[in-house]
């Protein structure tokens, strides 16, 4: 899988500390933290208040999940492997769930 590079934000200390924790070629760290799941969802939520807002099977067999704080100040979006292992996607503010009949998409006819 690949996976994009994280920036530099508030979530680059925690992806510093499960890059540490995968013991992976550098090349592959530098791409994206992983570690076990049950790791990178305790740390997200003992240090962002983060928890599971949403969750969907790729078509490549792998699991998407976004994490988020209650307040919306903050979100994590984790791909995590059938064995377990969580990387992390991409990180953000401002999370906010939309209805979907509270915004029409355009050519849908919604």
């Amino acid at each position: 899988m690949s996976l994009a590079p994280l920036s530099a934000g508030p979530m680059a200390g925690l992806a510093l500390a499960l890059s540490a924790l995968q013991p992976a070629p550098a090349a592959a760290q530098a791409e994206s933290p992983c570690a076990p799941y049950e790791i990178v969802a305790a740390a997200l939520n003992e240090r962002y208040h983060e928890a599971p807002v949403a969750r969907m099977l790729s078509d490549r067999g792998f699991v998407i999940e976004v994490l988020a704080s209650d307040d919306g100040a903050s979100f994590t979006v984790l791909g995590i492997q059938p064995t377990g292992s969580a990387c992390v996607l991409a990180t953000g503010s401002a999370f906010t769930l939309v209805s979907p009949a509270a915004t029409p998409v355009p050519g849908t006819g919604a």
